[in-house]
């Protein structure tokens, strides 16, 4: 019993000695406090106020009125309180004055928390020991956690002086950004523990430890040194190491190592994307270089690509972004790649890309914007440097980049612009800058500011004035950037002015007249001149000489410089009108279909500019005959063409457009839907009043319609003539005379031709036969994200595209008979296929070409998660190249991988 009331009495005065030891060192200032392993705030001697003195005496001064604020500390103690728990049990080591904590106890001190399922407090030296404890079935549980700010541990055991901030870990697991750090042994080296009038770090000291970004309890992989120097979120520095797998050392070993561990942007190494070896190039590394963050909104990346062989490449890409302002990104690549025929000449030519794009907040400025794409490239960069389809494929190249300055106070608007087009087949380019427009909204010179009376007619006709100034050049992407270039540079001007008005006549139809004058200024003109040369080809005909006259001449064209115009007026007239027709039926579904008939019909006059006074039209003597003369336009490949060869010109246009509708009850909740079943037929033409014979133009007939709920558009279009035509050597030609007067037919059957466009994702295929209800398909290639409620096969391609071209043509001949071929079939499928839950397939482009009977450039890659690592395999049969990639996954070490690979120019090589 004397033993439990032993311990019963210390449990009650145990939180009266921190007080007492105070009050004690006040009574004797020349005694230094021990240090306390608890807080305790501030507290008056004696709640109650004294009581009035009886004495006559003054009042002796007393050693427990010492107020504690003077109270002088030592300079070991702490400058913060520990804050302790445990849940299981504390056990108060008076002796030994340490305090032990069980179950689930932490201990805190500033910022510095410690969890563990046993810890050890001594506070007389003010170290802490912490380790776990078994669990139930024997197993390490409850093992010491660690933190300090942003550093984190996981160890064994360890201990830690919070006076020094310096700790001893053992068995620590860390992890700094994504490098995740296992030691034997590690001390701790808090920033506070160091001078701190210099700004310093954490260090971490480790021995026999192994650092990975694999997060598996044992790692898969690591590369494991007898001793490491870790500074967070900087740098990690290494003696000599060696790559392990799977717990298995590896012939790679390192001398030393500096690998950076920064979060955030910083300027460091880009390390390199592949290391190749190529039987044409030799050894090599690709995109290796170095990151530049220039500023806050703006970094800058420069990489290189070289080989022993001579193969070698720059690479400068940047990106910015200043929000509510603008972003975008440029990307600027020059390559020289050695090649070798078969005859062991050498080559290494050269090619250039340059791609900008860059885009304006709407909330940047309420008037300006700037914005748009350039894409241009010389010599088949993309396809010479990638083998994946959509580089290869792509053979069409546009740029577009525009600055708009718009008023809000004038009905006027400024645009000035770059735009250029190129075809990587035939290796044309056409570059448009600059591109100045200027033009106005619409304006009502007639309409009254302020209203007297009502309004007139003529207050609604309008005026619209447009001027543009283009500057063109033509050229091949070889000879882009050279002289020649700029010497044939085409300029020019053109403006108009145009004004119309339109107004109800008999109550349902529309009336639009309207005038047109415009000019066009050029600095260079068109002059063919006829070069006498006769060109006699000799035969034998059973043995007598005949001779053959293929030409007189030639003709030699020049551009002359100097200033040239030309003038056009045009005048029109039109009326329109809508008329609407309606079939209801009383049974089934279908409750009726519409038919909107647009008729239009219009007249038009415009002057003959091929009259010799005008200075327009010249003639040169024909090749052929030297009796005849060809006429030619003098302003012939300029930027905005020339006036009209036609002649004079008095058509009366007529049009027919014809929208075909049905309304249906839905299946589900029988409310009225509406399913249009043609977009639009049109019938158009014209006759030509002021023509001398073949007054009917052909009749042009072309629709537009939507199946399958907007995933397969049809189109057709047919022309026919209502004039018989001959055969004059591989093409018809039109001769004055109808065609029902010599063949019987109203009209001549020209030609005709029949398009099926469908783009579809498998997600929808399943929709659409599953009955499910699916609006109109605006972007048939945007991603469907949705996932199916089951798992089945079909939920396999629910990322997976397909693509199907169909163009049927006939072609009319002048015996009457149609000839049919099919001018595209080919079908296409793009997307990814994820077989399991680290299998995965993707198809970067594979199809069938069904008119050329072949494949069309297939491109297959397969892709493992292999965890920590991933490995990768893609393949281009047609090309002849491949690839096979295992490394790293994305990270701090994702420089550790083994590529190996075939290019193309291996590939050609092989043929």
């Amino acid at each position: 019993m004397s033993t439990k009331l032993l311990i019963i009495i210390i449990s009650l005065l145990w939180p009266l000695l921190p007080l007492y030891a105070q009050l004690d060192a006040a009574a004797r200032p020349d005694t230094i406090p021990p240090i306390v392993s608890d807080s305790l705030l501030e507290l008056p001697l004696d709640s109650l106020p004294p009581a009035a003195s009886t004495d006559s005496l003054p009042p002796q001064p007393d050693s427990l009125t010492v107020s504690l604020k003077a109270i002088t500390y030592s300079k070991d103690s702490l400058d913060s309180p520990v804050q302790y728990n445990a849940q299981d049990s504390m056990i108060y080591d008076i002796a030994g004055q340490k305090i032990h904590l069980y179950g689930n106890a932490s201990v805190s001190y500033s910022s510095i928390n410690l969890k563990a399922g046993h810890i050890i407090f001594d506070w007389s030296s003010n170290i802490v020991k912490a380790e776990g404890m078994p669990d139930s079935l024997g197993r390490p549980s409850a093992l010491p956690e660690f933190s300090d700010g942003s550093q984190n541990f996981t160890a064994d055991s360890m201990r830690y002086d919070f006076v020094t901030r310096k700790g001893v870990v053992y068995d620590v697991t860390t992890q700094q950004n994504d490098v995740i750090v296992h030691g034997e042994r590690s001390k701790f080296i808090s920033n506070a523990a160091r001078d701190t009038t210099e700004k310093s770090q954490d260090i971490i000291f480790s021995e026999g430890a192994i650092f990975t970004t694999c997060t598996h309890d044992e790692p898969h992989f690591g590369i494991r040194s007898r001793r490491q120097k870790v500074i967070p979120n900087k740098l990690v520095v290494v003696g000599p190491s060696n790559l392990e797998i799977m717990g298995v050392p590896t012939p790679l070993w390192l001398p030393f190592g500096f690998f950076p561990i920064s979060s955030g942007r910083r300027t460091g190494l880009l390390f390199p994307s592949d290391y190749q070896y190529s039987p044409q190039w030799g050894f090599g590394l690709e995109r290796i270089g170095w990151f530049f963050p220039l500023s806050e909104h703006f970094n800058l990346s420069l990489t290189g690509t070289a080989y022993i062989k001579g193969t070698w490449g720059l690479q400068a890409s940047s990106q910015y972004k200043k929000r509510y302002k603008y972003s975008g990104g440029f990307d600027l690549g020059f390559d020289q790649r050695r090649s070798e025929d078969d005859e062991g000449v050498v080559t290494r030519p050269k090619s250039y890309r340059f791609t900008w794009s860059h885009r304006q907040e709407r909330t940047a400025h309420p008037t300006n914007n700037f914005g748009g794409s350039i894409n241009i490239q010389t010599n088949n960069y993309q396809s010479r440097v990638f083998n994946d389809a959509q580089n290869v494929l792509q053979n069409q190249l546009n740029s577009n980049l525009a600055f708009s300055k718009s008023w809000r106070d004038k009905p006027i608007n400024l645009n000035a612009s770059f735009s250029h087009n190129q075809n990587s087949a035939t290796r044309k380019v056409t570059i448009n800058f600059p591109n100045v427009k200027f033009q106005t909204q619409a304006l009502y010179p007639f309409r009254q500011k302020e209203r007297v009376g009502p309004k007139r007619w003529y207050e609604d006709i309008t005026m619209r004035y447009q001027g543009e100034a283009r500057n063109r050049f033509e050229a091949t992407d070889t000879t882009l950037f050279t002289q020649k270039t700029l010497d044939d540079a085409q300029f020019g001007v053109q403006q108009s002015v145009s004004s119309g008005t339109s107004f109800k006549v008999l109550k349902y139809f529309n009336l639009n007249p309207g005038v047109n004058y415009s000019e066009v200024w050029y600095l260079k003109s068109l002059r063919k001149d006829f070069i006498p040369e006769l060109n006699i080809d000799t035969m034998f005909n059973n043995g007598v000489e005949t001779y053959d006259t293929l030409s007189y001449g030639m003709v030699n064209d020049t551009l002359i410089p100097g200033f040239k115009s030309y003038r056009q007026f045009s005048s029109s007239i039109s009326l329109n009108t809508q008329i609407f027709g309606t079939l209801r039926f009383n049974r089934g579904r279908l409750l009726g279909v519409r038919h909107v008939i647009k008729p239009s019909l219009s007249f038009s006059y415009t002057p003959d500019y091929t009259n010799p006074s005008l200075g327009y039209t010249k003639s040169v003597q024909s090749t052929t005959d030297p009796e005849a003369f060809n006429d030619y336009s003098i302003f012939q490949g300029s930027i905005y063409g020339g006036p009209p060869q036609g002649g004079r010109q008095m058509a009366l246009n007529y049009s027919l457009n014809n929208i075909f509708e049905a309304k249906f009850l839905s299946k589900k909740d029988s409310t009225e839907k509406k399913l249009k079943l043609f977009d639009n037929l049109v019938v158009n033409g014209n006759y030509n009043f002021a023509a001398d014979s073949l007054n009917w133009s052909p009749v042009n007939v072309n629709g537009t319609t939507r199946l399958f709920k907007g995933m397969t558009t049809f189109s057709a279009q047919a022309q026919f003539d209502p004039y018989a035509a001959v055969q004059v050597g591989n093409s018809l030609r039109r001769i004055n005379e109808f065609s029902w007067r010599r063949d019987g037919k109203l009209l001549r059957f020209v030609n005709a031709n029949a398009r099926f466009n469908t783009n579809i994702t498998v997600g929808k295929i399943r929709a659409l036969f599953m009955g499910e209800e699916e609006k109109v398909v605006e972007d048939p290639l945007e991603t469907d994200n949705r996932q199916p409620e089951e798992t089945d096969f079909l939920s396999l391609f629910e990322n997976f595209r397909i693509s199907h071209n169909l163009v049927l043509n006939w072609q009319g001949q002048a015996d009457g008979r149609d000839t049919f071929f099919i001018q595209t079939h080919s079908i296409n499928c793009q997307g990814n296929i994820q077989l399991t839950e680290n299998w995965g397939v993707n198809i970067g482009n594979f199809g069938y070409d069904f008119v050329r009977k072949g494949l069309t450039y297939p491109s297959v890659g397969f892709s493992r998660n292999l965890h920590c690592w991933q490995m990768s395999i893609n393949w281009q049969p047609t090309r002849g190249t491949y690839s096979f990639n295992i490394g790293v996954r994305p990270g701090s070490l994702d420089f550790l991988k083994v590529p190996y690979n075939r290019n193309n120019a291996d590939a050609r090589s092989q043929f």
